[in-house]
């Protein structure tokens, strides 16, 4: 019985161990499985969203393709609100013919362009509508068409203006008859935030605003201007800041052009004529198909080449006889009349060999009549000179070969004409800008 019962014992200890093995190795073996179960399942959540990013990165440029560029166009002034009057044409009506032209050419050019039109007729809105166009068509660019007015009939030149702090009287001034519709508006003052754009006050918070799309406007608002020179052959009065609501209240790159003075009569008759307002718009095109390129660079999309409007041909004719004044011509037809010396009192000097020399000179001042040499206009001054150029007389004083003794005259005239500039001359042939200040250096 004992013998018996040990190897009963002893076989129950035997299977013992062997049901224990098993269950030992099938354990193991669960463990492993859920071990790499675990990683696998890691590393396909990682593989996931790795397929998902290469994905999304090859089906971004498509994407990219298939949104179109919205560019929102604004003819300033409309219906009631004429803008400035001219004696030919009113603001409103010039701001629209110029803006349509604009439209139409983008959209003949450009097939992945969406050309939204604040108006298309003589129609009247307030600032604040034109930047809810803007924003509820989630626009890429803004272009606000204006023309200038002044109580000078002299003063000339096409300008262009981003969101900023006016820091001249000159700025602050466009500003603030730009934001003057207002005041056609009932209850602006609480629509418009207690923004009043008759008081200086006002303007204050554009000092404290901080713009993002200030360097996308800027560098559209330079090229702008630089097409109103090198296409139209316009007089460039440069990019400037100002604190226009219109611009405040978009949500995008934006920039206000001021096509020339409608107060100049010369100018009045170039902007008012089809060829200058065709002009004008090529040339703000022409801009524009830079700003889209240098835009789909960046975004990555597809870069379509469209090609820019040649420059209109500057037509040259010069005065031959100094005491007997062309007659002046509006700017339309793009003539630029070789500078002559035709002071009075200066007429019977020999003129001395200047084709290789340069000559400085300081511009004081372009209008379209012609002046006698004791003219009020001239504060004093005398030995003034003018030449003719886009249909301007353009009135200059002194005439050194230094740049440090011409800088020293300006210097000695600034009171009186604080907005005079240097020009520069070799032969008959006005140099540009660029050229005058590696001349000064």
């Amino acid at each position: 019985m004992n013998n018996l019962k040990i190897y009963c014992f002893h076989s129950h200890r035997k299977q013992d161990k062997k049901i224990t093995f098993a269950e030992k190795y099938t354990i193991d073996f669960f463990s492993f499985f859920k071990t790499n179960m675990r990683f696998l399942k890691i590393n396909f959540l990682f593989l996931k969203w790795g397929l998902f990013l290469i994905g999304l990165n090859l089906t971004f440029p498509l994407f990219a393709q298939g949104t179109k560029f919205t560019v929102v166009l604004d003819a300033g002034h409309g219906g009631h609100d004429p803008g400035a009057l001219g004696s030919i044409i009113h603001e409103k009506d010039l701001n629209l013919a110029v803006t349509l032209n604009l439209g139409s050419i983008i959209e003949q050019n450009f097939k992945d362009v969406k050309v939204v039109y604040t108006r298309k007729t003589d129609k009247y809105l307030t600032l604040q509508e034109r930047a809810d166009i803007v924003n509820e068509n989630h626009a890429n660019l803004f272009i606000c068409i204006h023309t200038n007015s002044s109580l000078s009939a002299s003063a000339y030149g096409a300008e262009s203006f981003t969101l900023g702090l006016a820091k001249s009287k000159a700025n602050l001034d466009v500003a603030m008859r730009e934001n003057s519709v207002i005041l056609l508006e009932k209850d602006y003052k609480s629509k418009y935030k207690g923004f009043d754009p008759t008081s200086v006050d006002s303007y204050i918070m554009f000092e404290f605003m901080q713009d993002k799309y200030i360097d996308k406007s800027n560098d559209l608002a330079s090229n702008i201007q630089k097409q109103f020179v090198n296409y139209c052959n316009r007089s460039d009065r440069g990019v400037r800041q100002a604190g226009f609501w219109v611009l405040h209240r978009s949500a995008c790159p934006s920039v206000l052009v001021e096509l020339g003075f409608i107060s100049n009569p010369a100018e009045e008759r170039y902007l008012s004529s089809d060829k200058g307002q065709n002009e004008m718009a090529k040339a703000i095109y022409n801009a524009f198909v830079y700003y889209k390129r240098d835009h789909d660079k960046k975004s990555g999309g597809q870069i379509i080449y469209v090609a820019k409007n040649e420059p209109v041909e500057k037509k040259v004719e010069v005065k031959k006889e100094a005491d007997q004044p062309a007659e002046v011509t509006a700017p339309d037809t793009q003539q630029i009349i070789n500078p002559v010396v035709v002071s009075s009192a200066r007429k019977n000097e020999t003129v001395t060999d200047r084709t290789k020399v340069p000559v400085f000179k300081i511009q004081l001042f372009a209008t379209t009549q012609i002046l006698k040499t004791d003219a009020a206009d001239f504060k004093g001054l005398r030995d003034t000179e003018y030449f003719v150029e886009r249909g301007l007389n353009k009135y200059t004083y002194g005439a050194e070969t230094e740049y440090s003794k011409i800088e020293l005259i300006r210097s000695e005239i600034k009171s009186k004409f604080p907005d005079a500039f240097i020009i520069a001359f070799i032969g008959d042939k006005k140099m540009s800008p660029q050229e005058v200040k590696l001349l000064k250096k």
